[in-house]
């Protein structure tokens, strides 16, 4: 039998959410369930409305689902919004010391669970923060946990605090189920032995700086910006063990300044922010590219433009990276979908960009960048091949030499025979720039010609290294769902769903928008019936930026730009919608 689960626990900032979902998390996770779980916040310190909704399944999880089998209500204020967020049946724990769910209009059909969550812990102990535990100890009852396993992560979180501390968790986690067991709390699955968990749990961002680092990452610059700042916090806590640098700047301009500087002495360089903090950096990765420096920058969406809203996903930066800095010159641009891709999208970004001299860019966005996921444990043990770079050249050394691939050789700084010019101006095969007095001149004109080609050619290469894209599902289905970055797994439950209601749909998913398979995704998409293209945008943008590579028109087109993920059932309404009027 498939056991599946949607928990959601709804307060303010202060009331320790992250804490308690990620906790939660490591619990469900113990106990051999694969678990997606993602927290909804507002940019405040105190106050407001936070939400972490956590799904957990011994089949594969796809989404983190929408309306919650269990809610847990930590406030008066916020638990008017979640009446219609909940499924038929749905257990409602709330403190009854603090709400009075009668105010609000649940459904009928609910089960309401009142618990004096503040005067159970208060006869444990003084700190507030407690009644998380006692909470955790009831909803434990009801999913059949066991006990042992949940005592393992608390110790496990708390076992440096002291032993008193872990006491008082443990006791605090006695007493909410206890709690529940004298009141009758009815249980959702009997108690059983679960096997040893075999998988880590790791936030987008995390698994990103995991595969950085796999791929031999020397050095990490970045100003905190949401949701980019979590890299920097989890390269900067492993930073003994690493060998590396992490620097956090004054601005984003230093950030992407430093990394430069940092691949050039011969380090492989990354750096990461958001939207806003990506337009700060448009010039110098413009340098990075006329001068050939590996770089590898992160930009993780957030609701623009300006600040927009800092802790809301959006995908409407596929422009912005497409056309980053003035003119033409290589760019790589990938947008991984999962935990598991952003792991390989660190290794393939380092890779690429030093192998090919070449800027990547990685588009993450919010809900991928903070969402957490179990995973089976990465393989961290590799072989970093280094690319290009001449040890000991001979005095005939040119470092921007025209080659069939568009590489040239590359010295570090201060390799004998390895000296040579470089800058932000256009050059010939030696460095010389050729854009003030020399710009212009009949002996100048086919330098810059062949320096330009010279650089755009890499890209043929790299395009033939990345994966193509090509049809998840049946090949002859009735619908086709276009989709890029972490709505990929979002598209293909409601393909699943659809499929049970006699609806075939597949998809078309586009991870490398840059250098894009231009013919692999005419040819597909011209062998389809109907075409729907799923963004997290107002505009469209990745409907457009096909049309303007293919010619293919996408006519149907589902965009959400209110902040949140889109959902499977916008999804399934919205192709019944197409079918139906076709």
């Amino acid at each position: 039998m498939t056991k599946d689960v949607i928990v959601r626990f709804v307060g303010s900032a202060g009331d320790g959410l992250v804490s308690l979902g990620e906790l939660f998390s490591k619990i469900l996770k113990k106990h051999n369930f694969n678990v997606l779980g993602f927290r909804s916040y507002q940019s405040v310190i105190r106050g407001g409305y936070n939400e972490y909704q956590i799904r957990a399944s011994t089949d594969e999880v796809l989404s983190v689902g929408e309306e919650a089998d269990i809610i847990v209500l930590l406030n008066n204020h916020v638990a008017k919004i979640h009446r219609a967020r909940v499924n038929k049946g749905a257990k409602v724990i709330y403190d009854k010391e603090y709400i009075n769910l009668d105010e609000f209009e649940y459904p009928q059909d609910i089960l309401q669970l009142p618990i004096p969550l503040s005067t159970l812990t208060k006869e444990i102990s003084k700190l507030k923060v407690l009644k998380n535990i006692v909470g955790f100890g009831a909803i434990s009852h009801i999913l059949g946990l066991d006990e042992t396993l949940v005592k393992e992560v608390i110790f496990e979180q708390f076992g440096d605090k002291g032993e008193e501390i872990v006491s008082t968790n443990y006791e605090a986690l006695e007493k909410g189920e206890q709690f529940a067991i004298e009141n009758n709390w009815p249980i959702k699955w009997e108690k059983h032995k679960y096997g040893k968990a075999q998988q880590m749990i790791i936030s987008g961002n995390e698994a990103l700086a995991l595969g950085l680092i796999s791929a031999g990452l020397k050095f990490y610059s970045g100003y905190p910006m949401t949701p980019a700042t979590s890299i920097v916090h989890y390269l900067t806590k492993h930073l003994p063990k690493l060998g590396m640098i992490v620097k956090q700047t004054e601005d984003e301009i230093a950030a992407v300044g430093m990394a430069i500087g940092a691949a050039y002495c011969g380090a492989r360089a990354a750096t990461g922010t958001s939207g806003g903090g990506f337009s700060l950096m448009s010039e110098l990765i413009g340098m990075a590219g006329i001068e050939e420096i590996p770089l590898v920058v992160i930009n993780s969406q957030r609701a623009g433009p300006s600040t927009g809203m800092a802790t809301k996903t959006e995908q409407g930066d596929l422009f912005q990276a497409y056309g980053i800095s003035q003119g033409e010159f290589p760019k790589v641009i990938m947008a991984p979908s999962s935990v598991i891709e952003a792991f390989q999208a660190g290794i393939d970004a380092v890779e690429i960009a030093e192998k090919y001299q070449v800027v990547v860019i990685i588009l993450l966005d919010l809900y991928l960048s903070e969402q957490i996921a179990t995973v089976r444990k990465f393989d961290l043990e590799r072989t970093n091949k280094r690319y290009a770079i001449l040890e000991k050249p001979d005095e005939s050394y040119i470092r921007y030499k025209i080659t069939e691939t568009g590489v040239s050789p590359r010295t570090l700084p201060g390799t004998k025979n390895g000296m040579f010019f470089t800058g932000s101006s256009e050059r010939n095969e030696r460095g010389t720039s050729i854009a003030s007095t020399l710009a212009g001149l009949p002996e100048t004109l086919p330098i810059r010609e062949e320096m330009v080609k010279k650089r755009m050619r890499k890209m043929e290469y790299i395009s033939e290294e990345l994966e193509k894209p090509k049809i998840f599902g049946e090949q002859d289905a009735e619908i086709t769902l276009v989709s890029w970055g972490s709505t990929k797994y979002i598209v293909r439950e409601a393909i699943k769903h659809l499929k049970d209601q006699g609806i075939t749909a597949n998809q078309l998913h586009i991870k490398t928008i840059n250098p894009f398979h231009t013919q692999e995704v005419k040819q597909i998409l011209e062998k389809t019936q109907k075409v729907l293209c799923i963004e997290q945008n107002f505009l469209g943008q990745m409907n457009d930026y096909i049309r303007m590579r293919t010619g293919f028109n996408i006519q149907h087109n589902l965009r959400r730009w209110d902040g949140e993920p889109i959902v499977p059932s916008q999804i399934i309404a919205k192709v019944k919608e197409v079918l139906k009027n076709e």
